[in-house]
């Protein structure tokens, strides 16, 4: 009798456990639910600020070897640059797109001849602008291009409801390069030219 007693006592702590446990997995998948609702209305707005925090460049091989070289003893690797407190980002407001994002590839095409314009640097209008919710990863998709000058970008966001974003950069002129960073939400007083 006190084995049925002790198996019947720890059955119940199991189905209290197993129902707390799916408690906070709806809680959990609700609060993403509701912080991707949100990011929905703010990138709707489009007033958001990407702040670079990595880069991932895409090289071949004998430019990965050279970079490590390069890069040997400072943390980074060529696959992965740490941009950190360099102040690199890409701001959205209405259709005008800014960006200053340090570039680590190849060129094909020598489009500047300022030496010191080696970055991903423009103000231009963001062109062809699909946004698209990818339900299986609970994320959102943006995708836009934007002509400049001097080079043409076709720009893919992926953005999770934490605010985590990875940018992939496509140039006319550049290999492509990979950010990952996180965007702010810009308020009203932000938004006000100055």
């Amino acid at each position: 009798m006190k084995r049925i007693i002790n198996l019947l006592i720890i059955i119940l702590a199991f189905v209290l456990i197993w129902n707390c446990g799916s408690t906070k997995n709806e809680d959990v998948r609700y609060s993403k639910e509701k912080q991707l609702n949100e990011l929905k209305q703010h990138l709707a707005a489009k007033s958001f600020k990407f702040i670079a925090e990595t880069a991932h460049p895409m090289q071949t091989y004998a430019v990965t070897q050279v970079t490590n070289a390069l890069l040997r003893n400072t943390g980074n690797t060529a696959g992965t640059i740490f941009l950190t407190g360099r102040g690199d980002y890409m701001k959205l407001m209405g259709d005008t797109i800014t960006a200053e994002l340090s570039y680590f590839g190849e060129s094909r095409i020598v489009s500047s001849t300022d030496p010191r314009d080696t970055g991903i640097n423009f103000e231009a209008k963001a062109l062809n602008f699909t946004t698209t919710e990818n339900k299986n990863k609970k994320s959102l998709n943006l995708e836009f291009d934007v002509k400049t000058k001097t080079d043409y970008y076709n720009i893919i966001m992926r953005i999770y409801p934490n605010k985590r974003t990875n940018i992939i950069v496509n140039s006319a002129n550049r290999t492509s390069i990979r950010y990952g960073g996180e965007i702010e939400i810009l308020e009203e007083k932000e938004k006000a030219p100055k």
